[in-house]
């Protein structure tokens, strides 16, 4: 019986074998993997998978402010800031502060955004399956299945809970399981 699967602890505090085993590590695990695949595929362009999803968020709404993009990229608004400002000095965002609002700012791609999007596309699309390359096709089925309905019954629990609310492409929908 794995350690978290009863409330009363057997003989002390779990082992270091029993973390490498747990729910917890294995998903934290799983994304360090994957940010170094990133990093491995697209190295060159000198940018991160937080990064690569503002730009996407941005591109796909325009002109949306600091709180929208990090509710609906799942961030928290303190990195988001700080986010944004390296996209900006990087020449992929510009930031303005609309005349109806003095108190935000909104964000816009710039053309070397979109360059850079449809320029990273291949090697996006190489890092999503080289992870899942372990995994037959029927397996990549079931975990990627498994892994949303996981990301999506515990999206509250986040410090950063993912709000599509107000995306207009999805009609204000949340993400299906």
């Amino acid at each position: 019986m794995a350690f978290w699967e009863n409330d009363s602890a057997p003989a002390g505090a779990p082992t270091i074998s029993d973390m490498y085993r747990s729910p917890g590590h294995l998903i934290r695990r799983c994304q360090q993997i994957s940010v170094s695949l990133f990093a491995d595929e697209l190295g060159e362009f000198d940018l991160t998978p937080i990064q690569y999803a503002a730009l996407l968020a941005i591109r796909d709404e325009p002109d949306i402010d600091q709180r929208s993009l990090s509710r609906i990229i799942a961030i928290d608004r303190s990195t988001v800031g700080t986010v944004l400002k390296t996209l900006e000095k990087k020449g992929l965002i510009v930031r303005e502060i609309p005349d109806d609002n003095q108190r935000i700012k909104t964000a816009r791609v710039t053309d070397a955004s979109i360059e850079l999007l449809d320029g990273t596309f291949a090697a996006v699309s190489r890092v999503q399956r080289r992870l899942l390359e372990p995994l037959s096709p029927e397996e990549q089925t079931i975990f990627l299945e498994l892994l949303s309905k996981l990301v999506d019954l515990n999206n509250t629990a986040s410090r950063a809970p993912l709000d599509l609310s107000k995306r207009k492409e999805l009609g204000g929908g949340q993400p299906s399981t």
